[in-house]
């Protein structure tokens, strides 16, 4: 992390609206004195984030993620700490301050990769476009309905067959052999040689959401015999396969205004599909989705259409895929299409019309996996129809919704030629089950839920612990009133980490406090800062302190009183509570 001066955050952070930047990945409404939308780290169908224009922070209370806006920029982006100052930055029309020469280093050899990456690109369409050596790809691209406008739109290229044409072009132009290599150009042979990863090959490069070149992938042509059909850039410093999505950076603008994105599984399908018109397409970087690439579809839509060929869309790697979508609140739709076919073939006739039936026609995931468990079996043989039946019925009785469940009864059952009664029962069986493992589960969770309710007390303490780490010039009066001590759970934590080292000093920055922090208590940081109550003058916080030891004075004393009447006469106990109501009560004085 870049140790930009807290001076410098402090004004960055001043000049950039969280919810200027929020808005632009997620949409928020007014809640009170703060907004609220959708959580963009996890799935939830009821809001559970929120902003608060007041301090810059923002909080999830389903997932505990919260933070800054530089956080949110971090996350949200998945990039380091200086690369979220420079965006804000960039955003703000702040200067950047100087780092320090590590910090440099670092981010310069970032800069480096993107850099190296941008130019290579350039260096593979030339050669496609302007040279002898791309003839042959160029004519196989124009083949296929590409014209060079389409070409350009995606710089799609050429690497020769050669081994070291981009090492030559990119070592002239004073990169490192080391630097190249770390972008993933080049590849490491016998006695330390090194020689280019991509040759005779159409290169097809692959873009961050900013845009920028952060791999490239390459195709064979139809008549070479070199290697595999398909060969990706490897994981690098800027390039992660499981949290891209190829043409992400030209759909997502699309995606968001259709609310919904269509996932294919070549480059040549989504070009073509932007090309006739479809530019909410994207290409998953191969079959198994992740996790990652979930959230980035989740940012921008709700549903996500899956148009693979029938092979891959049935094959169990792209099935979990699919179910991680799902997980994910994603309305998940395949559409199902001819035998052997691909988005690219179809569109490429000129059958627009034709692919948007497919579209229209596209199966919920539950039918397709019906469809999936269905296919190629001999329902006429009584013991493989009753096999298919179980997997059926313990498919459909995951599913919450009734109304919707009985739909599935009913088609379920049409297309298995099967008494929809006969399902219902051993569905209704599987369910009874589930329900039974899921009660302890339900119990636990309720009793926890009912543990860490917040009494009225807590969130007085909460607010005082919010204003002691925005309000730096009121540390050293509340510091005076109240003690650490005088807060309960995290909130006693966090107060003896402020209260008992250098951070009681009004020069702390927020920023210093927070680094020192566990995980635990950052997510309880920003959320208490996130529902910090404007508005709240000296006078009423010195109040609130003042209110919260004349409380916990009152607790200690009850406690104490309560034992000695039932007899609970342990020495030492009461010594220990004797010591905390004086403890208390020194306070109490010395906030008079």
């Amino acid at each position: 992390m870049a140790r930009y001066s807290d001076n410098f955050i402090e004004e960055l952070k001043f000049s950039v609206d969280i919810i200027d930047v929020v808005s632009d990945y997620l949409e928020l409404k007014r809640a009170g004195n703060r907004f609220k939308g959708l959580c963009p780290f996890h799935n939830e169908k009821t809001p559970s984030f929120f902003v608060n224009p007041d301090n810059n922070f923002y909080h999830c209370f389903g997932c505990g993620a919260g933070g800054d806006v530089i956080n949110f920029v971090m996350e949200i982006e998945n990039i380091t700490f200086t690369e979220a100052v420079k965006v804000l930055a960039e955003k703000a029309g702040i200067k950047l301050p100087n780092l320090t020469d590590r910090e440099k280093k670092l981010y310069q050899e970032r800069e480096q990769l993107f850099e190296i990456n941008k130019t290579a690109a350039r260096f593979y369409n030339y050669l496609l476009l302007e040279t002898e050596l791309g003839a042959d790809s160029l004519k196989y691209l124009k083949d296929r309905g590409f014209t060079e406008d389409d070409i350009e739109y995606f710089q799609l290229g050429y690497a020769p067959d050669e081994w070291k044409a981009v090492l030559s072009f990119l070592s002239k132009r004073e990169y490192s052999l080391d630097m190249i290599h770390k972008a993933g150009l080049i590849s490491k042979g016998k006695n330390n040689s090194f020689y280019d990863r991509f040759r005779n090959r159409i290169i097809f490069p692959i873009f961050n959401i900013r845009g920028e070149v952060i791999a490239f992938g390459g195709r064979v042509l139809p008549d070479s015999e070199q290697g595999a059909k398909y060969l990706n850039s490897p994981e690098t410093a800027i390039f992660s396969k499981k949290k891209n999505l190829y043409g992400l950076n030209r759909a997502k603008k699309y995606i968001r205004q259709e609310q919904r994105c269509i996932i294919m599984e070549g480059y040549t399908d989504v070009i073509q599909a932007h090309k006739k018109g479809i530019k909410n397409a994207v290409a998953s970087l191969g079959t198994a989705f992740t996790d990652e690439q979930a959230k980035l579809i989740k940012r921008y839509a709700d549903q996500a259409l899956i148009a693979y060929d029938s092979d891959t869309a049935g094959n169990k790697a792209t099935l979990r895929g699919l179910e991680i979508l799902n997980n994910h609140g994603i309305d998940v739709k395949v559409i199902t299409l001819p035998e052997g076919s691909d988005p690219d073939d179809i569109l490429r006739e000129n059958n627009l019309e034709l692919f948007n039936e497919y579209m229209d026609k596209a199966e919920s995931l539950v039918d397709f996996k019906i469809d999936m468990i269905i296919k190629g079996r001999n329902l006429n043989d009584p013991g493989v129809k009753i096999k298919t039946l179980k997997e059926a019925a313990e498919l459909i009785s995951g599913i919450d919704n009734e109304m919707e469940k009985e739909i599935y009864v009913e088609r379920t059952s049409q297309k298995m030629n099967f008494d929809k009664n006969v399902l219902n029962k051993e569905i209704k069986m599987r369910s009874k089950k589930k329900k039974r493992k899921n009660f302890s589960r339900k119990e636990k969770k309720i009793d926890k839920r009912r543990k860490v309710k917040k009494s009225d007390i807590v969130r007085i303490q909460e607010q005082l612990l919010s204003y002691f780490i925005t309000h730096k010039h009121l540390r050293s009066s509340l510091s005076q009133i109240i003690s650490a001590d005088d807060f309960y759970g995290k909130g006693k934590k966090l107060a003896k980490i402020i209260w008992n080292g250098p951070f009681i000093s009004d020069s702390v920055s927020s920023d210093k406090i927070k680094s020192e922090l566990g995980e635990d208590l950052k997510s309880y940081w920003s959320e208490i800062i996130v529902k910090q109550k404007s508005g709240l003058n000296k006078d009423k916080l010195f109040n609130l302190a003042k209110f919260v030891v004349e409380k916990n004075l009152e607790v200690s004393k009850n406690e104490i009183c309560s034992r000695l009447n039932n007899g609970q006469n342990d020495l030492q106990t009461l010594n220990q509570m004797l010591k905390k109501f004086h403890s208390l009560n020194s306070n109490s004085e010395r906030g008079d």
